[in-house]
């Protein structure tokens, strides 16, 4: 899907890429050093420059001192950081114009002996997305004497009609062949291989659908809480905060046809049918829920309505459990069930492809049936790997059954998987668009959770360290929740 960004030596064309953004925490924690782990891990030509551009009065030196830092922080030797940052990095305080931004930019380029390819990667607030876009577009940033990328963080909005127009207005400028929407879920190397899973193998593509399958859940669960960030969770809830674009997208790549060719376009539009193929959701089909004081890791943890910035009478969710149906010919009747929450047991990614059981129990007892449905475990993060489970006889005599599981783990045998920034950085250079969200998907996801983002309800309470509000399971049909 991305050979380009394993080759040995990676052909990049030289280039400019301008960070706004760039003294913040997501430049300084995940950018920047995921950059120079690209740049040295995977053999890319260094063949380019890094121009931030941020609120803060610095001059190229201290800029090139805060990078360093944020290098050494992600375990780069300080010597090395120091040296890169003082060859690669300059600054532009933002609040001389982008007129003067154009003008450096041209100076940057032309010391560097650049031919005018750029990317600018908005890692900012999504409040200041339009007036950035109108500022790059107002000075002619939009087009260059190369190619010209715009990169744009989560989240894209936050519902169907804002998100139309934060499209209308970057279309003005930038055509969609320019727009890399990140969201990081889809650089996970174990997302990408449900790719090759289902269509690389033909004994699990034969039986994945609604003839065999009966039901597939979805978890994105976290053990962390709110870590500080109430001012943007207030407003976001963990609906528009996970499910709209990490869920949805997940269960997207889990649901989808097999595309046309392994290209860009032809994923994006099996993307997307999937997507206009559920219906918008009833808030009968949805579980919300918030955390309560508990113990997480075997640590006391505050309530969600305790935490520093957080409003007392919040109906903000920090949990939610949603029951989707896709209305195609390969999925009708299955349904897709997806959990999303904070302060839950564990950090998990996974999703679980629950099979049919046999139409006649042959292995039963005087007390019920031993047979139990197999179980294929896709485990995206952390642990990545996939467990399959199923029935065996336990020897001696009779029939007595047990589950077991076959198991495969990459780190067994890739050892340490890159980091989902690197991929990303890897195929923005390369102009790869297959990873990232088009137009039509974003607006589709929105669609369909528009009924119950702003439900005047306070959610369930369920304790910091549980798995969520037990009303949830109604949402399953009696199947439970499938961990193994």
């Amino acid at each position: 899907m991305t050979a380009r960004a394993w080759a040995d030596t990676v052909p990049i064309e030289p280039y400019l890429l301008v960070i706004f953004g760039a003294t913040g925490d997501l430049t300084r924690r995940k950018l920047l050093p995921s950059y120079y782990r690209l740049l040295r891990r995977r053999n890319f030509a260094d063949v380019g420059k890094v121009l931030g551009v941020a609120t803060r009065d610095l001059t190229d030196a201290e800029y090139r001192e805060l990078a360093t830092e944020a290098l050494v922080n992600a375990g780069i030797d300080g010597d090395e950081a120091a040296r890169w940052c003082g060859e690669h990095l300059v600054y532009q305080p933002v609040a001389a114009g982008f007129g003067a931004l154009a003008e450096r930019i041209r100076e940057v380029e032309e010391d560097a002996g650049l031919v005018g390819n750029r990317v600018f990667y908005l890692a900012l607030p999504p409040t200041v997305f339009g007036d950035t876009v109108e500022g790059l577009g107002s000075v002619g940033l939009h087009r260059s004497s190369g190619w010209t990328r715009l990169v744009v963080e989560k989240p894209f909005g936050r519902d169907l009609e804002s998100a139309k127009r934060l499209n209308g207005l970057i279309h003005r400028w930038f055509d969609e062949s320019q727009i890399f929407r990140i969201d990081h879920y889809l650089g996970k190397e174990t997302v990408q291989n449900l790719l090759a899973f289902r269509f690389a193998n033909t004994l699990f593509e034969s039986v994945w659908n609604r003839d065999r399958v009966e039901a597939v859940q979805i978890t994105v669960a976290e053990s962390l809480g709110i870590e500080g960030r109430a001012a943007y969770f207030e407003k976001a809830g963990i609906i528009r905060d996970i499910v709209q674009n990490h869920a949805l997208q997940v269960l997207s790549l889990v649901a989808m046809e097999a595309p046309v060719r392994l290209e860009a376009s032809s994923i994006r539009d099996e993307k997307v049918k999937v997507l206009r193929a559920i219906y918008p959701l009833d808030t009968d089909r949805v579980v919300r829920g918030r955390y309560t004081r508990g113990r997480v890791d075997d640590v006391a943890v505050p309530g969600y309505l305790e935490e520093e910035g957080v409003a007392a009478d919040s109906t903000t969710e920090t949990y939610a459990a949603l029951r989707f149906e896709v209305d195609n010919w390969r999925w009708k009747g299955v349904p897709f069930v997806v959990r999303a929450g904070k302060r839950l047991p564990r950090k998990l990614t996974q999703v679980a492809v629950s099979f049919h059981e046999p139409p006649v129990c042959l292995f039963d007892t005087d007390e019920a049936c031993q047979v139990h449905a197999n179980v294929l475990y896709i485990t995206l993060q952390p642990d990545e790997g996939f467990d399959l489970a199923f029935d065996v006889k336990q020897p001696g005599e009779g029939f007595v059954l047990r589950t077991r599981t076959l198991h495969f783990r990459y780190a067994d045998v890739f050892g340490e998987l890159p980091g989902a920034y690197e991929t990303l950085l890897a195929d923005i250079l390369c102009g790869d668009q297959t990873l990232f969200v088009r137009a039509d998907e974003v607006e589709e996801a929105w669609r369909i959770l528009a009924p119950v983002l702003d439900l005047p309800e306070a959610p369930e309470d369920y304790p910091a360290g549980s798995w969520g509000p037990p009303s949830a399971d109604r949402l399953t049909a009696g199947s439970g929740w499938l961990v193994p």
